[in-house]
């Protein structure tokens, strides 16, 4: 429930959203509800009404009417929420077929269409993939990847590790501007951790920039960057 927490608070950053809700279900946990308004930048006449499922966030509709809420709110809130679960649905959807060699992404696409990906997040993340494999020659390679790969639970928050490889790969993704799904696959395949969490830490890497990574990287042995609730607090080498 945490790391689905701090994933959501990130998001704030970067989104205001569109679309419309999940189905209720008897697995919606209301513990952060609170926290889950302010993320997805509802009035606070909803708290009680949002909570989670797993991955994805939920509106429990007879809850909001309750609270006094308008239908146009209650239909405003549901747009914004789905917009969310698009991003994580889409994540999800992309990560199995992702192959990294090297500094170039290897997308099976003929795999993804067999299995029911949508043709418009295929071209998508070809168009990503195409991009960043045709800079991979300017992203640095090391003869050995120094540092480590892992993603930690704290008091205040959690912690990400990329090892050198995979910091100066996610530099490039920043700089040529792949999409968020494209990042947030990269962050599972580098650090696993949930799909909700992935979208966070990419949202939250986008809206800092690359130099956050560039700086923190500088002595070549992997980064280490430090989140609280809402967006990273400290990056620094893992030297």
């Amino acid at each position: 429930m945490k790391k689905l927490f701090t994933s959501l608070l990130s998001l704030v950053l970067l989104f205001s959203m569109v679309g419309s809700v999940f189905a209720e279900s008897v697995k919606v946990d209301y513990a952060y509800s609170s926290a889950l308004v302010k993320a997805v930048q509802l009035d606070e006449v909803f708290v009680g009404a949002v909570g989670v499922d797993g991955e994805f966030l939920v509106l429990n509709q007879q809850k909001a009417i309750d609270n006094g809420i308008s239908s146009d709110k209650i239909n405003e809130a549901k747009e914004k929420i789905k917009e969310y679960n698009k991003i994580i649905e889409d994540t999800l959807a992309i990560t199995p077929y992702f192959t990294f060699v090297g500094n170039q992404i290897l997308f099976d696409d003929l795999a993804a269409e067999k299995n029911g990906v949508s043709t418009e997040l295929i071209n998508a993340t070809k168009y990503d993939v195409e991009k960043i494999n045709g800079e991979a020659n300017s992203i640095a390679s090391f003869a050995s990847c120094e540092g480590t790969n892992k993603y930690e639970d704290r008091w205040y928050g959690y912690d990400t590790y990329f090892d050198s490889c995979n910091t100066t790969k996610l530099i490039g993704y920043l700089t040529i501007g792949a999409a968020i799904t494209t990042i947030a696959a990269a962050i599972t395949a580098f650090i696993a951790p949930p799909a909700g969490v992935a979208v966070g830490i990419a949202a939250g890497l986008i809206g800092a920039g690359a130099g956050v990574l560039t700086v923190a990287s500088a002595n070549g042995c992997g980064v280490i960057i430090r989140w609280t609730l809402d967006k990273p607090i400290w990056s620094g080498s893992q030297c």
